[in-house]
């Protein structure tokens, strides 16, 4: 009887381990924010700056996540709406939506 069990255990062990090839790789990806050019629109704060990207981007099927705000970009000291502020957008976004993030100026970030 316990021959049985321990194959019955190891029988679902082994069926529930899969290689699936359609699982998809995340990538990391960098936008530079602009002072107010960003198709999003402006925010007050990071957290804010944070839900409107996520907001946009889902709004034109590509899913981001773990959006992260930093200062860690270097501003231009230009007064134009497409200069850089120097704060830097890093999430994850899937291989499906890679290139689609990549037209609204994110890079793939290591």
């Amino acid at each position: 009887m316990k021959k049985y069990i321990v194959l019955i255990f190891i029988g679902i062990a082994f069926l529930s381990c899969s290689n699936d090839d359609d699982s998809n790789e995340d990538f990391l990806v960098l936008y530079n924010q602009t002072y107010c050019a960003d198709v999003w629109g402006y925010a007050d704060n990071d957290d804010e700056l944070a839900g409107k990207i996520t907001k946009y981007l889902k709004a034109v099927n590509i899913e981001i996540s773990n959006v992260k705000i930093d200062n860690k970009g270097t501003p231009q000291l230009c007064n134009a709406c497409i200069c850089l502020s120097g704060k830097r957008v890093i999430a994850k976004v899937s291989e499906n939506d890679l290139n689609s993030i990549k037209e609204y100026g994110f890079q793939e970030f290591d």
